[in-house]
């Protein structure tokens, strides 16, 4: 179905089947059809209200290397619940109660609103069957909306009610200690009271201002943490895009690269293509046996020097348990793999291409290494150009080489975990 207004249709005929299409075709437009037509129902709508934001009170982005990450509709979702609490839902079934007010209290507790928040809370515990938890079971924190029955939630819901958290956060600006200084939680409190934004990934810090960037924890942009509040980030940026093409009009080469990598496999990676930088992080997932990206962000200054300073930027951000490698290979760690949607995992080996992704492989031959380099670099703009996107990387160690003029690997060979 790709008609919202038949999706629309669907969501209020009680015989229907839930149309799941109702997250992908949601715009402004079809939240506002939903609410004209709830608003002029006799009653409060306990059905359609609760299919409604448990669609969607989160909404499918883009996909990169099988992971999705998805924007969060609070403002839906608190009107929607807003109008089911005002209709007076007495007497309907507590499950589906039970549910609308706890995607209604995850998006107030987001956006800071504490009255919703703490007033919907209560009506929650009340529908509640069973025994309180023991210990907070959620994913995110309180603050980014992991709320449920545990008595630690309880306690941070009175300290939202009470404006425990403001005067919190009114004392960590009052210290006035530079913002590279902060600590991620108390960045994440001042964010949150102040502004109802998340930072997560931690990009850089500006050494001209000393501010430092954050990437959104749900993917809706870049924010920048100058000490005291974030504000958006002063220029141009494309979170996630559906393909690079853009960035590279013009390109010849990949003009800078700097990769780190900490652990087994987590890395963090800068690339700039003229006045483009592409930010990349991943990490490694034990349970799934390797590293799978984080995200990927295009920031784009006005000027190719400006960008070079973000790399500048980037590099002294390292953290120190981040290792800098040689762009291609490291004899001691072993290939940089780079992996496009739909391609090979290749990688430069000595004057070989490594190819492969559970054990990497000598592939092609060149008459050096900065041959076999500039062929990879070429491939990888002709990947990009045909629409390709950057999915992972990872670091790789071949097979012990019986090339002549591949980089020695250690005994055994393998990977370098």
């Amino acid at each position: 179905m790709d008609d919202p207004e038949r999706c629309v249709e669907a969501l209020f005929d009680a015989e229907a089947e839930t149309p799941a299409d109702v997250a992908r075709l949601w715009t402004p437009a079809l939240h506002r059809s939903v609410m004209e037509r709830l608003r002029a129902a006799p009653g409060p709508g306990t059905r359609v209200v609760h299919e409604y934001v448990s669609a969607v009170h989160r909404t499918p982005g883009t996909y990169r290397s099988g992971r999705r990450r998805e924007l969060r509709n609070d403002r839906a979702v608190l009107e929607a619940v807003d109008h089911w609490v005002l209709r007076g839902p007495d007497g309907v079934d507590a499950e589906q109660a039970a549910s609308i007010l706890e995607h209604g209290i995850a998006s107030a507790v987001r956006r800071y609103e504490r009255e919703r928040a703490s007033t919907w809370y209560a009506l929650w515990r009340g529908h509640r069957r069973g025994r309180s938890l023991r210990r907070h079971r959620g994913f995110h924190t309180f603050m980014e909306g992991g709320v449920d029955d545990c008595p630690d939630c309880v306690r941070d819901m009175d300290r939202l009610a009470d404006g425990g958290f403001e005067r919190e956060a009114a004392e960590a600006v009052a210290a006035g200690r530079p913002a590279a200084e902060w600590t991620e939680h108390a960045v994440r409190l001042v964010a949150w009271v102040t502004a109802q934004r998340h930072p997560h990934f931690r990009l850089f810090t500006r050494r001209d201002t000393g501010h430092v960037w954050y990437l959104d924890l749900f993917g809706t942009g870049v924010l920048v943490f100058d000490g005291r509040s974030v504000s958006p980030a002063p220029m141009p940026f494309t979170l996630e895009p559906a393909d690079d093409r853009a960035f590279v009009a013009g390109a010849t080469r990949c003009e800078q690269r700097v990769v780190a990598f900490s652990g087994k496999h987590s890395y963090r990676a800068a690339l700039r293509y003229g006045r483009q930088v592409l930010l990349v992080a991943g990490t490694h997932h034990a349970s799934r046996g390797g590293a799978e990206m984080d995200y990927s962000l295009w920031l784009s200054p006005g000027t190719a020097e400006a960008a070079a300073g973000l790399i500048e930027d980037f590099t002294a951000s390292l953290p120190r348990s981040y290792r800098r490698v040689p762009a291609w290979s490291d004899a001691k760690r072993g290939s940089l793999m780079r992996r496009y949607s739909g391609e090979p995992a290749l990688g430069v080996w000595g004057r070989h291409w490594a190819a492969g992704i559970q054990g990497a492989r000598p592939e092609r031959e060149f008459t050096d290494e900065p041959a076999a380099i500039a062929a990879l670099e070429a491939q990888e703009l002709d990947w990009i150009r045909a629409g390709k996107v950057l999915t992972n990387l990872y670091l790789r160690m071949p097979a012990p080489s019986r090339v002549t003029g591949a980089p020695p690997g250690p005994p055994g060979g393998g990977s370098t975990t």
